[in-house]
């Protein structure tokens, strides 16, 4: 099983997943957040499905006009969602999606609805605990700097309570300038 946690903050975006797998097994080479250009990817649900998002989709590079003006919403929903859902046919989207570029975070659902997920959310598993464990974080003075460390308490949490987070931490940070560096176990 999964947790994947997205924060955002005013300078950057966090992708934090657990490396758990669907089994009693611990897999770190099987990654719960793939890299694509300035695209951080993070599915939780059907592996097939998972499987699909994080590999077989080319994900558009986001054009200047859309990062300049903000306008995310219209450009993923006419130029993203068509490739997801080509790329499902048929079958049920029985996963949900982070999806992370340029310090920002969105939550594609089962039904292909797009929602921004700031300041955070969380995915899989573990994910109503994780919310639980943010819903007061976002609070702090210190949020905006530090977001990336509650997003590593909460998934303390999440891996405290659900049998099924568990493993290492892998966290992402996204810049606004498509920049994306790779946290090993949360730290830098």
């Amino acid at each position: 099983m999964t947790t994947i946690i997205t924060t955002t903050g005013n300078n950057f975006c966090t992708l934090t997943a657990d490396q758990g797998i669907t089994s009693d097994l611990i897999h770190p080479d099987m990654p719960k957040i793939v890299q694509q250009d300035t695209w951080l990817i993070g599915v939780a649900g059907s592996a097939r499905v998972c499987d699909q998002l994080q590999y077989s989709i080319e994900y558009p590079k986001p054009p200047v006009e859309v990062v300049k003006s903000g306008e995310w919403l219209r450009w993923l929903v006419t130029k993203v969602i068509p490739l997801i859902d080509d790329m499902i046919k048929d079958s049920e989207m029985d996963a949900e999606a982070l999806l992370i570029t340029h310090g920002k975070a969105f939550l594609v659902s089962e039904n292909l609805s797009v929602l921004t997920a700031n300041p955070y959310w969380a995915i899989g598993s573990g994910a109503d605990l994780a919310l639980g464990s943010l819903a007061d974080r976002q609070y702090a003075p210190d949020w905006h700097k530090n977001h990336d460390l509650s997003a590593l308490r909460a998934m303390e949490s999440a891996s405290m309570h659900d049998p099924n987070t568990r493993g290492g931490i892998d966290q992402f940070r996204s810049y606004a300038t498509g920049k994306v560096i790779a946290r090993a176990n949360g730290i830098q």
